[in-house]
């Protein structure tokens, strides 16, 4: 039987550390590991650990010497893993009891495997109310992290060698997911597996605060007016130029070709490289458009302009 270890990065976790844990130790699949790396909290996330690795041999704790940040907390902790697989836990989420069993059977060959989730801050038992399945194909994951950790299985050998080139600000469920894609590809699971519980504290709704006053809470024309000045400034950033330019070296004309044109598109900045850019978003819109069921006019005008609606209120490359 495969060996399955899971990495939960924590910080100052304890409203929500006791129910996560509890789904985490009650998984139908062995655990081989599970490595708790707290990050400098100062609430009692650390206490709540111990006191569950007094009970669970198979819980391991770390402490970082220095705050490291999310993005580099998984990095340490998931090169810490020593199962044949590794699966990501955010410490706020409730996993169902066969999550880790669905993943270990669905992955086969693959690097990685996703799943879906229910996400509902306001949840009650028995009345979850939305269903997420992650989009994975690689044209769409250029402009959306659209596969989180939390929904993530991985082999150990993937995880040995994904970051050797990563700058440390791509969010790293991103990288993952992009890194999957050009090489041995993404499994899913079309069924959700475990509740994320979004909430003002999460590391992605912090970073996204951070950008909250400029935007609009029911934009119109705000998308693709500010979009444009928001993918202006973007390409500009060293962040951006990485992440694209890296997967342009990834791929080719023969494998992944769209990708790859994209991504050579997306790094440049002349205006007729834009347009091109917009008229391949529109050709390839039920690849790369949020809403590939949309009809009508309005559905091919909105992938047009598709690179500067993602840009408006995209926090990913600000890390």
């Amino acid at each position: 039987m495969k060996t399955v270890s899971i990495v939960l990065c924590s910080y100052n976790g304890e409203r929500f550390l006791k129910t996560q844990l509890d789904s985490i130790v009650c998984q139908t699949y062995p655990i081989h590991e599970l490595i708790i790396q707290d990050d400098g909290s100062t609430d009692h996330t650390l206490d709540i650990a111990r006191e569950y690795a007094t009970q669970y041999p198979f819980i391991r704790i770390e402490r970082n010497t220095q705050n490291l940040g999310f993005n580099r907390n998984f990095e340490s902790a998931l090169k810490k893993a020593t199962g044949d697989f590794i699966a990501i836990a955010d410490q706020d989420d409730i996993w169902y009891p066969e999550k880790i069993a669905k993943q270990v059977a669905a992955i086969d060959t693959h690097d990685l495997c996703i799943s879906g989730y229910h996400t509902d801050p306001t949840y009650q038992e028995g009345q979850m109310k939305k269903v997420v399945i992650p989009r994975h194909n690689l044209e769409y994951l250029l402009f959306y992290d659209s596969t989180p950790g939390h929904s993530m299985l991985l082999t150990r050998d993937f995880i040995q060698q994904v970051f050797t080139e990563w700058d440390g600000h791509i969010l790293y469920d991103w990288w993952l997911s992009i890194n999957a894609q050009l090489g041995k590809g993404i499994a899913c699971v079309n069924e959700p597996l475990n509740w994320h519980r979004p909430h003002q504290g999460s590391a992605i709704n912090r970073l996204n605060a951070q950008y909250a006053a400029y935007l609009v809470k029911k934009p119109t024309w705000q998308p693709y007016v500010y979009g444009f000045r928001k993918f202006r400034e973007q390409q500009q950033l060293t962040t951006w130029q990485f992440f694209y330019g890296y997967i342009h070296r990834h791929t080719s004309k023969d494998k992944h070709a769209l990708a790859h044109q994209l991504s050579g598109l997306l790094q440049k900045r002349n205006p007729i490289s834009l347009c091109r850019l917009c008229l391949l978003c529109m050709r390839f819109k039920h690849l790369i458009y949020f809403y590939p069921q949309q009809k009508g006019l309005i559905s091919y005008v909105r992938s047009f302009c598709y690179p500067m609606i993602r840009a408006y209120g995209n926090t990913y490359f600000y890390l």
